[in-house]
């Protein structure tokens, strides 16, 4: 072999050899793993723990180990309240929270959380999230935080449970009910004594006559707290249509991620949002049977009272929307989903 050619094939080789370690390189690149730890505000049991552990098995498998998500408990790594901030900062990755512990911060968050009075049910709320655009302009708002709002998750809204029966305005009148935020203020517009024990205390508080009703949560979560063991009557209709499960992500990092691994993930998102719904329904469905079978008595208002409560709630809807611009824009764009669904 020649000089000539001999240095032909090492330029030849050597070109390989870079091909080679480019395409390595490359391939590197493109298998990047993208680990995120996530606060979960719900334990182990609740379906806010279970769809989130499901979506990460699914994420691991669709990415091929791409995307992992590690889930931590309640305080696991930070307090509750303070999981917006610590995911916006990037000391950690990923949050499941509520609105209601950041509206201080983002006064819009609390406004989405649970609105008093929205007569809205869980796939009508869904539709105006990710069809109406009610997530896209969340998501501006949680932006200016560094925080990507990934997906929202609804459940059934706040209900009341109460000792004794109620079959019009006066009646509730005449009950001490445990309610905070603005359930608690439209409660007071209707005329109605509320007060605030933490929630985990409300069986107790029921069972010694402190307080005679609740409007504090679903009856799913009404019955998974044995309220049917203190308790003789559920009301309906809910005192509001929804409440909301946030799905939040350090914004830095998602948008670190290729665009596909982006839309996959939030793929995995909507897919658990489903999820958390169609749980929480058939949740809803076993404990109203339970609770009937159980002795407890399903007391459903007359539309006097649903106006009444409607009513007082559009008052507070005003009176949020003058305190806080994005919330007045969020506020309309609810009017109007209402509206075009003929409420």
């Amino acid at each position: 072999m020649t000089k000539k050619r001999q240095n032909s094939w090492t330029k030849l080789l050597t070109a390989v050899l870079c091909l080679i370690f480019l395409m390595g390189m490359a391939a590197t690149v493109q298998a990047k793993t993208f680990r995120f730890t996530c606060q979960n505000v719900n334990a182990m049991e609740h379906p806010g723990w279970k769809v989130i552990a499901q979506m990460a098995d699914d994420l691991k498998i669709m990415s091929q180990g791409q995307i992992l998500i590690d889930q931590v408990g309640p305080g696991g790594l930070v307090k509750s309240p303070q999981t917006f901030e610590t995911t916006g900062s990037g000391a950690i990755d990923m949050a499941i929270t509520y609105g209601a512990y950041h509206g201080g911060i983002v006064p819009v968050a609390a406004t989405s959380f649970a609105l008093p009075g929205d007569p809205r049910d869980m796939w009508e709320t869904l539709n105006f999230y990710y069809d109406e655009g009610g997530l896209d302009f969340l998501r501006e708002q949680y932006a200016k935080h560094g925080v990507y709002y990934a997906g929202a998750m609804v459940w059934p809204g706040y209900a009341m449970f109460s000792r004794k029966k109620v079959e019009s305005l006066d009646d509730i009148q005449n009950l001490k009910v445990r309610a905070a935020g603005t359930m608690a203020t439209m409660l007071h517009r209707m005329g109605v004594s509320t007060t605030f024990i933490p929630f985990a205390e409300i069986y107790v508080a029921m069972s010694r006559g402190a307080i005679d009703a609740t409007v504090s949560g679903s009856h799913a979560e009404n019955y998974l707290q044995n309220l049917h063991e203190v308790g003789k009557y559920m009301v309906v209709p809910d005192f509001s249509g929804v409440q909301t499960l946030e799905v939040l992500v350090n914004k830095a990092k998602f948008d670190s991620m290729p665009k596909h691994l982006q839309v996959m993930f939030e793929t995995a998102v909507r897919k658990s949002s489903l999820d958390f719904t169609r749980s929480f329904m058939q949740m809803e469905k076993r404990a109203e049977t339970d609770m009937l079978n159980a002795g407890v008595e399903k007391v459903v208002l007359p539309q006097s009272t649903v106006d009444e409560i409607q009513k007082a709630a559009d008052e507070i809807w005003d009176e949020v929307s003058e305190k806080d611009e994005f919330s007045a824009r969020y506020i309309q764009m609810i009017r109007k989903n209402l509206k075009d669904l003929g409420y």
